[in-house]
């Protein structure tokens, strides 16, 4: 279907440190390595698994600012090297 846009940058949200609060921003949009899709997102959503991680489990993280989060529906964007379940216009 469509390709990505011009822009060079999305919204995400971030856990900025462990414990600590969601932080909306900016970041720049991922090119998908080997065996990756890359997915425009229709719709997301916090699982209250993503919550947990926050509040009981975030000691786990190591790399601060992150992304949780799998919750997601969009459309196949873009394709890494050597995909070939998906292609470009997927709904997933």
């Amino acid at each position: 279907m469509s390709a990505p846009t011009a822009s060079a940058t999305q919204k995400a949200l971030f856990l900025t440190k462990a414990s600590g609060d969601f932080v909306v921003s900016t970041a720049p949009i991922y090119k998908p390595s080997k065996d990756e899709v890359l997915v425009k997102i229709h719709a997301a959503a916090l699982n209250p698994a993503d919550w947990k991680v926050v509040t009981r489990f975030s000691y786990f993280l190591s790399n601060f600012p992150t992304v949780l989060g799998t919750d997601i529906a969009g459309e196949v964007v873009e394709l890494g090297e050597g995909v070939t379940d998906f292609a470009i216009g997927d709904r997933v």
